[in-house]
This record gives C-alpha cells, sequence and structure tokens, in this order.
C-alpha cells in the first residue's frame, strides 16, 4: 500500500522545517503528491472567493502582510520540495488555519502537522490553539502529529525522518482503533519492527480480546506487517502508559485511535488522546 497525496502545513515556525522534510520523505517513499497548504489566518468568510484586497486600502494593510508571509512559508516549503525530488504544489489559502487544514485534507490520504507550541507565538498569525486537536475532529483523514522538540540524539539520526523504525500500534478494539491500524499500513509496511499493544488491568488466561488480537494480527499480517503483542496495564493512566512503553521499546512512532466527546465538545480529546497529543516526544498517528 502507499499514500497517493500528503497534505502539509506550512508556515514560519521553527518546527516548519522539520514538518516539510518528514512530509516530503514521506512522499519520496511513497511516490506520492505533497500538497503545501499556507495560510493567512483570515477567516474564509471575509474573502469567500479567495484573497482580494484593494491596493492601498486599510484592510490591505492588515491583509497583505499576512499574505506575504504565507509566500514566504511557501517559498520554503517548495525548497525542501525539490530537494526530496517529489511531486508538489504550493498553496495560499485565505482562511484560518485549522479550518482550511481539515477541507483541505478531506482530498489527502495523510495530514501532516506540528503539536501545539505554547512557547511560540508567530505573531503575523491570530492563536491556533490545539490546532492538531480541530483537524483530527474534522478532517475525516488520519493525521501525524509531529512532536515540537526532538530528543537528544535524534537530530542526526539516519533513518529518514518519514521511514519509522519501530511501530507501536496501540489497539482496543474500537472503531477509531481500526482506522488508525489501516491507516498507518503503509508506514508500518516499512517499519523493521511493530508491536500491537493493548492497555487493560486485568490479563486472565482466557482474554476475552484474545481472538481479537489474533485477528488483528492476521489483517497486519497479510498487509505484510509481522507484528509482536504487548499487553500493559495502565494503572488509570492510559495516556502515558502509552508513552512509556514507546519509549521503553524506543519507538519512533505511535499509532492510535482518536477519541472524542459529544459534538458539543468536539474540540476537547479524550484523555488518552490529549495526553499523548500534549506530551509525546516522539511523532503520532492519529485517526477517528
Amino acid at each position: 500500500m502507499r499514500y497517493k497525496t500528503i497534505l502539509v502545513h506550512a508556515d514560519l515556525s521553527r518546527h516548519a522545517q522539520r514538518r516539510i522534510e518528514t512530509a516530503a520523505a514521506i512522499c519520496a517513499a511513497h511516490a506520492a503528491h505533497l500538497v503545501g497548504a499556507a495560510m493567512t489566518g483570515i477567516p474564509r468568510a471575509v474573502f469567500p472567493y479567495g484573497y482580494d484586497v484593494r491596493p492601498g486600502s486599510l484592510l490591505a494593510g492588515y491583509v497583505d502582510p499576512l499574505a506575504d508571509s504565507a509566500r514566504r512559508a511557501l517559498l520554503q516549503f517548495e525548497e525542501i520540495a525539490r530537494r526530496h525530488g517529489v511531486s508538489h504544489e504550493a498553496r495560499l489559502v485565505c482562511d484560518a488555519v485549522p479550518d482550511a487544514l481539515a477541507l483541505l485534507a478531506r482530498f489527502a490520504d495523510l495530514v501532516v502537522v506540528s503539536q501545539d507550541d505554547p512557547d511560540e507565538s508567530l505573531g503575523y498569525l491570530p492563536p491556533a490553539e490545539r490546532m492538531p486537536d480541530y483537524v483530527i475532529a474534522q478532517a475525516g483523514r488520519p493525521v501525524l502529529v509531529l512532536p515540537r522538540s526532538v530528543p537528544v540524539g535524534q537530530e542526526q539520526a539516519d533513518a529518514a525522518p518519514g521511514c519509522p523504525r519501530r511501530v507501536l500500534l496501540c489497539w482496543n478494539g474500537s472503531r477509531e482503533a481500526s482506522a488508525a491500524m489501516a491507516a498507518a499500513v503503509p508506514l508500518m509496511q516499512r517499519a523493521p519492527h511493530t508491536t500491537l499493544a493493548l492497555f487493560t488491568p486485568v490479563f486472565p488466561a482466557a482474554f476475552a480480546g484474545e481472538q481479537e488480537l489474533d485477528d488483528a494480527k492476521a489483517f497486519l499480517r497479510r498487509h505484510a506487517v509481522h507484528a509482536e503483542v504487548a499487553l500493559r496495564d495502565p494503572q488509570h493512566d492510559t495516556g502515558h502508559a502509552i508513552l512509556a512503553l514507546a519509549a521503553e521499546l524506543d519507538c519512533d512512532l505511535v499509532v492510535m485511535g482518536c477519541y472524542g466527546h459529544s459534538r458539543f465538545q468536539e474540540l476537547l480529546l479524550g484523555g488518552a488522546s490529549r495526553t499523548v497529543l500534549r506530551d509525546a516526544t516522539l511523532p503520532v498517528l492519529l485517526a477517528r
């Protein structure tokens, strides 16, 4: 299996280069098309037909710098994409960042964004706090969230950033976990090691979910992914148990379903999802 279209968020943050490099590396491995999207941060309702401002107007004095920043971000995107030799296109979108990414994501196989960074404010854009949460909830596509910091020693890793070596696949039998497993198959096929992990406080001899694990392993095996099984007691904190097991196994990618609340709380993800999104220091692929 291969990804065909990958969408990456392009901006001028300190995380942008690694984010675009990762997306380009995945595209190179899959012969996929890369779409880089940079947003002005102005809601689509203001310019429903695209960016159109009368030069010299008061509105232009506010919006033009935002558009110029987005264009500079796209120049960086195009330089990286050309260096990786991948098919690509740059999109300047006059919209808020989360809304634009969620809409464009519906025509992609994978979306690449960065973890929220409370210590960085770009200044030229309105705050996009919890932007990954919104995109995951609204896009209907798997989202690869890259950490805001890279562990010491990983900066010069030999492996390409888009090719994980050790994958932790979190399983609980849910629809979301199934969606995440299927979405990550193209990455797991290229990873030498995959661990199928179940987090439950009870492990009886005749475990009720044993058949599910066998079926999940069989599904992966038919896709040329050979997974080992790990059972862990989460001790009432599944999110940190996931991150602890990922560190123990030296994983460089976590795959998990993303659990939300009702439509009235759709930006508030479930406890484990929120913990992993907030505290992960390795890439996390999430799907709903």
